[in-house]
């Protein structure tokens, strides 16, 4: 009988090291900030805060690129307005049927 293990830093490995993970932006702001009602007056001021927030975020660009995946028609995700998601689609629809 073989008794030897091999383990792996994935699999409980004997190790005290923390992996650090970034962080999201948004993680300690209001989820109602990235969903604004309306898309006039007020509605434009919360846009361009929750982009703010984007902005200063590591995971940015994988956060878009997951919202486009799921197809998300609400809120900001990766700086982007659900009118800027939907013009992303349609261009990138566009330039594969071209």
């Amino acid at each position: 009988m073989n008794s030897s293990i091999v383990r792996t830093p994935y699999y409980g490995a004997d190790t005290t090291d923390v992996i650090e993970r970034p962080r999201a932006a948004c993680a300690d702001e209001d989820p109602e900030l990235f969903f604004p009602i309306g898309d006039t007056g007020p509605a434009l001021l919360q846009e361009e805060e929750a982009k703010a927030v984007c902005r200063r975020c590591p995971l940015m660009e994988s956060c878009l690129q997951g919202a486009l995946e799921r197809n998300e028609a609400a809120g900001v995700w990766g700086g982007l307005s659900e009118r800027e998601r939907r013009s992303l689609k349609r261009r990138a629809a566009r330039n594969r049927a071209a």
